[in-house]
């Protein structure tokens, strides 16, 4: 399956938050040779001029395309996300002004688990990094690994290393034996790429803290992980998971929606 980032949108209102966003996607924009779309919502304290003005001057180079929507922040991202087949959302977290009721709390998730396109969330604070140290959790469940191809992909572009770790709720031999055997599938497929990659393994506990905390011990830019639109029993990024993650990560967040034409290979266990 290819994986393609070939248009990219970034929801803007003038805040830090945003304006970190969009510098983040210009440079996913000059590093995968994307259309890049800025798209402005009605709710926020600069005027689209003013708006339209300051992101013209941080695009250089970047094929730029600019929209100005009104109505509900969520509903219009997504609406406007599908209407030119955006294929990487990428969003500033914890905003000002027109966003701030929207991206607070658990309203920052409903972007991430509405879209049927990943969705790059982050903080202010994250700055601009090169991706350059990508995590990617392995969890039990089946569809833990469709997020693969997405960091394969990734990490060929920037050059990146990904840091593999085997994370379950649980520390029964069942939940190992499944973790262990998902991850020397997925080591296989990396060696096979020529990606550098390590790996570790971290069971029990709250499996958002663990991927975290391995996370900035990694010193990573990016984690990689699986929103579940539709709730499985026994799968591992469950929505509260992904809420957790995208609401406390310090470090941006990658959320990848489950595809059908992703096919992975199951394990024989």
């Amino acid at each position: 399956m290819s994986i393609s980032f070939s248009r990219i949108m970034v929801p803007v209102d003038g805040s830090p938050q945003s304006i970190v966003a969009f510098r983040a996607a210009t440079h996913f924009a000059k590093k995968l040779n994307a259309q890049l779309t800025a798209l402005h919502m009605h709710e926020n304290n600069k005027t689209a001029g003013e708006l339209h003005q300051t992101l013209n001057a941080e695009n250089a180079g970047v094929d730029f395309h600019y929209l100005h929507r009104d109505g509900a922040v969520d509903k219009e991202i997504i609406a406007a996300s599908k209407e030119s087949n955006t294929e990487l959302i990428v969003m500033g977290t914890h905003g000002v002004s027109g966003f701030e009721e929207f991206w607070m709390g658990s309203n920052a998730y409903k972007i991430v688990n509405s879209s049927t396109c990943p969705v790059l969330s982050m903080r202010e604070d994250a700055g601009i990094n090169q991706f350059k140290s990508i995590v990617l959790p392995i969890d039990t469940s089946f569809e833990s690994r469709q997020k693969l191809p997405y960091a394969i992909k990734l990490a060929e572009v920037f050059g990146a290393t990904i840091h593999l770790l085997g994370v379950s709720t649980d520390k029964n031999k069942e939940s190992e034996y499944k973790v262990n055997a998902y991850l020397r599938q997925t080591i296989e497929k990396l060696n096979g790429c020529h990606i550098n990659s390590s790996h570790e393994k971290r069971l029990g506990g709250n499996i958002t803290n663990q991927t975290i905390r391995f996370a900035q011990e990694k010193k990573a830019d990016l984690i990689v992980i699986m929103t579940e639109q539709e709730l499985q029993i026994g799968s591992f990024f469950l929505g509260k998971y992904a809420q957790q993650m995208v609401n406390h990560s310090n470090i941006p967040v990658l959320s990848i929606p489950p595809r059908e034409d992703i096919m992975v290979t199951e394990a024989r266990l």
